[in-house]
């Protein structure tokens, strides 16, 4: 029997802000920046939500109160690194035995730069929808955008 190979979706964006910020901005204010649109819940999405470490639930919230598993947290290296668990099929349901990587790495460039390098691995076991699969890549680039937005936004001062 052949497998299909689905590869890798890899995306790259230089965030003019500093390595500790940009991986702070991913991991907690996801909320912020995730397009509420891009959801699984029954009612409107709130928010979107990682909680800090290894195991915390990666989750979003919802209008009627409701709380949607996405996954979970697998590697938690601030400032470096966060390894999360994508756990919704082509299906775009929440499957608890799948995994599926989402890799965020955060590599300085300077004091106020920071290269930004996202990779989902194993799509492969998300099962059939190769059409899912190319939805997301257009999907991580424009998530990946609104983030970076978001992470450059300097603070007010008061």
């Amino acid at each position: 029997m052949a497998t299909t190979t689905i590869a890798s979706i890899k995306k790259e964006v230089l965030v003019g802000a500093t390595q500790e910020t940009a991986f702070k901005v991913f991991t907690e204010k996801m909320g912020i920046w995730w397009p509420k649109a891009y959801h699984v819940g029954k009612t409107p999405m709130t928010g979107s939500v990682v909680e800090p470490g290894v195991n915390g639930r990666w989750y979003s919230t919802h209008e009627d109160g409701s709380e949607v598993n996405i996954g979970h947290v697998m590697t938690w290296n601030p400032f470096d690194l966060v390894v999360l668990n994508w756990q919704l099929g082509a299906d775009y349901q929440f499957h608890p035995d799948l995994v599926t990587e989402v890799e965020v790495r955060f590599i300085p460039q300077g004091d106020q730069s920071t290269l930004v390098k996202f990779e989902h691995k194993n799509l492969h076991r998300m099962g059939e929808g190769g059409k899912a699969v190319d939805e997301m890549d257009n999907g991580w680039g424009y998530i990946l955008e609104l983030y970076k937005t978001v992470a450059e936004e300097k603070p007010v001062k008061s």
